[in-house]
């Protein structure tokens, strides 16, 4: 025994399209409560709404009725007879869904309209007598016949950028060799000798006076003793020459020590006669650079002043070159502000005739009484013909993926069924590009045909039920196998 049969599917496409008719319903009904008839000061205001669609409710119902007889109605070949929802169309009559609004004035309001209506003509009028006008003075370029704009400030004093260096010399100074060397020792070439040894420089006068005495001495001490008998290399001899000759020798010691003294006098007296003669040097040489270095700062001193004084009267013509480029400038300023005044004037003539026509055309607007704006039944949703669709389409791929899951389960178990012989589902409501390709011997057709997603041959269950019925098994899925092998 099968299962029963599943109730049978939503017709969403139905559901969308009754969803269409009411949304268009309430829309309607939304501009007529949106929209009343207004009654006012100044007039009426009336809306007005053509007929709208118009449905066969007994028509539509009796085929819905007729539909959802035919649901889970199978023909011979196990086929749904449901067929398609009734399309709500053909039941339906369409007619002018445009609103009419209707405004009538009162006799004052209207008498005032018309006279805003004749003024305002003859405002265009005299606009277009100014049109005229106007075409006449644009026919013409607009061309500036004033004074031009100054880019220039004419001639301007240099700049003066004072006196260069140089101009009035360099600063000097004073060479030190320029008045001689100081003498840091003096000149002791004129100067005494001292003495060195006894005999020698101021003492060599005084020996030389003695000289000739002590010779003489010497002479009358020999004659004395030859008289005397006494001979040359005896001892009388050698003890009176001794002591002559040491007579002598104490006179040239005394001599020596009196020349000594005269030559360190001497030395004395010339080395400060040249130490004098070189602090006079000296002295001389120093006033002469002083002299010198004050001739030299004065000299400078002169030559910074006339700088000054040129630095001084270069700011002064400066001051003078800036005051006279600030006045140009203003005067440049001056003219060029005169120069767009004048710009702007002409223009404005030029544009004249273009303003009255604004003045004209923007004067004295009609003023027509103002009454509610129609409002409409605001967005009306269209059917959602789309989301059925969808619907539809996720319902159906559920049932065929439930179909499928509990197929592939059956797939599993199946082995023998009916004395060991092989079944399979040949239900024709499984297949599909089902092909005739011959006939049985026993008298049902051989076809082609696919099914769970490959392309078979064999026969169809609902044909071999009728010819060979204990051939025929049902699936508790609710489905019809066959016995190939009763075949």
């Amino acid at each position: 025994m099968g299962k029963p049969s599943p109730p049978p599917a939503p017709d969403y496409a139905a559901a969308a399209t009754a969803q269409g008719v009411a949304n268009l319903k309430a829309g309607q009904q939304t501009a007529v409560l949106n929209n009343p008839n207004v009654i006012s000061p100044y007039g009426n205001q009336t809306v007005t709404f053509n007929p709208s669609k118009t449905v066969d409710q007994a028509g539509y119902d009796r085929a819905m009725q007729n539909y959802q007889n035919q649901q889970g109605q199978t023909d011979e070949y196990g086929n749904s007879m449901g067929g398609s929802a009734p399309d709500i169309s053909q039941y339906t009559t369409t007619g002018d869904m445009q609103p009419t609004v209707t405004q009538t004035l009162t006799p004052e309001a209207q008498a005032t309209l018309t006279a805003q209506q004749a003024t305002q003509r003859r405002l265009a009028d005299l606009g277009t007598q100014a049109a005229d006008t106007a075409s006449n003075v644009m026919g013409t370029p607009f061309n500036y016949n004033g004074p031009q704009i100054q880019t220039s400030l004419g001639q301007n004093m240099p700049v003066n950028y004072g006196p260069a260096m140089g101009q009035y010399g360099t600063a000097g100074g004073i060479n030190a060799g320029q008045y001689g060397n100081l003498k840091s020792s003096a000149d002791m070439s004129g100067v005494a000798a001292m003495p060195v040894n006894a005999g020698m420089t101021g003492q060599q006068a005084i020996m030389n006076r003695l000289q000739p005495q002590l010779a003489q001495q010497s002479a009358a001490t020999a004659q004395q003793l030859a008289n005397q008998g006494i001979t040359p290399g005896s001892e009388a001899w050698n003890n009176a020459m001794r002591e002559q000759q040491q007579g002598q020798n104490d006179l040239l010691s005394q001599a020596a020590l009196q020349g000594i003294g005269l030559d360190m006098s001497a030395n004395q007296q010339g080395y400060g006669q040249a130490m004098g003669q070189a602090g006079l040097y000296n002295t001389a040489m120093g006033q002469g650079y002083s002299q010198g270095l004050g001739a030299q700062d004065q000299a400078n001193a002169a030559m910074a002043q006339n700088y000054g004084q040129a630095g001084t009267s270069a700011g002064l013509y400066n001051q003078a070159a800036a005051q006279q480029f600030n006045q140009n400038l203003g005067a440049a300023q001056f003219g060029n502000t005169a120069t767009q005044q004048a710009y702007q004037q002409q223009l404005a003539q030029y544009n004249q005739p273009l303003n009255q026509i604004a003045a004209l055309m923007g004067g004295s607007q009609i003023q027509a009484p103002q009454f509610q704006q129609y409002s409409g039944g605001g967005q009306i949703g269209a059917a959602p013909v789309a989301q059925a669709a969808t619907n539809q389409g996720n319902y159906q791929t559920a049932a065929y993926n439930a179909q499928m899951g509990a197929l592939g389960g059956l797939y599993s178990g199946l082995g023998s069924i009916g004395g060991g012989a092989l079944a399979k589902y040949s239900d024709i409501r499984l297949k599909s590009n089902i092909v005739k390709v011959g006939d049985h011997p026993k008298g049902f057709g051989i076809y082609e045909y696919d099914i769970f997603g490959r392309r078979e041959r064999g026969v169809m269950a609902q044909e071999v039920e009728k010819i060979i019925p204990e051939a025929v098994l049902e699936h508790p899925n609710g489905y019809k196998m066959v016995n190939y092998g009763a075949l």
